[in-house]
């Protein structure tokens, strides 16, 4: 009985050991499971990432893929986007902006997205996958001429003179006037513009300074004489004129028989004034003398178109007045006198002519022109405006009728206005050649006034057809 009761003894105590060394480690693993399925979350997820990684990247501020040189074609705030012109090809893109797109001046300082306009030369940075826009700095190799008042652009022949200098117009560029698409046709002598560019070539035209319209009304009393707008404009007062006016306030100078006053006006850009001029006083006509020197000695002198006779003092009514003084081998001359004491006198010395034939009329010298008054070969032949039609239509501020309409052919720089009730007036600056030919003009249709229009157009399209060049000039 003992024996057997040791040899049980003897074989149970490996198995209680056994027993409690099982428990301990399942309760071991059952403390790590625990841990592992809360504490150590973390690591299950991260190598779940990296077992299943998709490829997807977070963009960082400043990344991109794609670089190019563009023109600033339209900026749309609203959206937060861009539309660029590439330089190189004229292709347009879109690219949207956030917070964290870089922009920069030429010289690497910080600007902002509202200091950016249209016609910007820029240097961009971007995600082309995801259109975005991650840096725009103005491009260092770009160059820009501002406050342009005197330039000549020749969108046929796809010259430019600016600033004194001749550059190339490319196929595509971008011209903008108040934040908008526009076209050479918007451009009218007086403008004043901002020009940019690579090299010799010219890829944006911005008006900086538009035009407006002044109109006069009551004016019955005034017509013959002469109104003159600050230091922009000289015009002998017709009925019902329409004078295209650089925008900003000018002080008015009205002059005719008995009538020197001076009023004030405001024009906006693309805005028509009207100027009622029924209440001037009439006073007394003044006259004054004026005495003549003019070499050479067989020079013909015209006051108001009217010839005179130097030979003695001429008497001319106090105010404004055109003269014109030329003789055969010289070139002509044409200015505005003011008459305003009882005697002055006006010395004039002609210059020899270079023209082939000895005699060329000096046509940029004149800056108004009656529709009535035209001395070249050319004044045999006339000029169509074929379309808009049932407009009216004004050369140089003087009403000529209602579209379809002609005028005599007057070589030389003229602006043509087109109006309509309800219309946005609208002008061109023409160049009409010499040539001893009819030419026609066909001019795109007159926009409503509630309508505004963005063209998105290149250069040439929607510009008036004509049967010459086209030239776009201010002198």
């Amino acid at each position: 009985m003992r024996r057997g009761s040791f040899r049980k003894a003897g074989k149970s105590k490996p198995v209680i050991y056994a027993v409690a060394i099982l428990s301990i480690l399942t309760a071991g693993l059952l403390v790590a499971g625990f841990l592992s399925s809360s504490g150590s979350k973390g690591f299950a997820h991260e190598s779940t990432y990296e077992r299943y990684d998709s490829g997807f990247v977070i963009a960082q501020p400043g990344s991109y893929d794609s670089i190019d040189t563009a023109v600033v074609k339209e900026i749309d705030t609203d959206k937060k986007r861009i539309t660029f012109m590439n330089v190189e090809t004229g292709r347009y893109y879109t690219l949207d902006y956030d917070g964290t797109t870089v922009i920069q001046d030429k010289y690497g300082g910080s600007m902002s997205m509202e200091q950016m306009r249209n016609g910007d030369i820029v240097d961009v940075t971007f995600l082309r996958s995801k259109k975005r826009l991650t840096g725009m700095k103005l491009s260092e190799s770009a160059w820009i001429l501002e406050k342009v008042e005197k330039y000549n652009f020749d969108v046929l022949g796809k010259n430019a003179e600016v600033g004194g200098g001749t550059y190339s117009l490319r196929n595509n560029l971008v011209i903008s006037s108040e934040g908008r698409d526009a076209q050479f046709e918007d451009i009218v002598r007086g403008d004043v513009l901002s020009v940019s560019g690579i090299g010799n070539s010219v890829y944006s035209v911005v008006v900086e300074e538009g035009h407006g319209y002044l109109r006069l009304s009551n004016e019955e009393y005034l017509e013959g004489g002469w109104i003159e707008v600050g230091q922009s404009v000289i015009q002998r007062i017709t009925e019902d004129m329409l004078l295209v006016v650089p925008e900003g306030t000018y002080d008015v100078h009205l002059t005719a028989a008995g009538i020197d006053e001076v009023r004030t006006v405001t024009i906006s850009r693309n805005q028509e004034t009207t100027l009622d001029v029924g209440d001037v006083e009439i006073e007394e006509a003044k006259t004054g003398k004026i005495l003549f020197a003019v070499t050479p000695g067989s020079a013909v002198v015209s006051i108001d178109g009217e010839e005179v006779d130097i030979s003695a003092p001429v008497e001319i009514e106090y105010g404004l007045h055109q003269m014109v003084v030329k003789a055969e081998g010289y070139d002509t001359i044409t200015r505005y006198i003011k008459v305003s004491q009882e005697l002055a006198s006006i010395s004039i010395t002609l210059e020899e002519s270079l023209g082939e034939d000895g005699y060329e009329p000096d046509y940029d010298a004149v800056t108004s022109v009656s529709a009535n008054e035209y001395n070249s070969a050319a004044s045999n032949y006339k000029v169509y405006i074929d379309s808009p039609s049932d407009v009216e239509v004004y050369l140089d501020g003087i009403y000529i009728g209602m579209s379809p309409v002609s005028f005599k052919k007057d070589p030389g720089l003229h602006t043509i206005t087109l109006r309509k009730p309800g219309y946005i007036t609208k002008s061109y600056t023409i160049q009409i050649d010499d040539e001893e030919k009819d030419i026609t003009y066909s001019f795109t249709d007159l926009v409503k006034e509630s309508t505004v229009t963005i063209s998105g157009n290149t250069v040439g399209s929607g510009s008036p057809t004509v049967s010459g060049n086209q030239t776009v000039s201010s002198n």
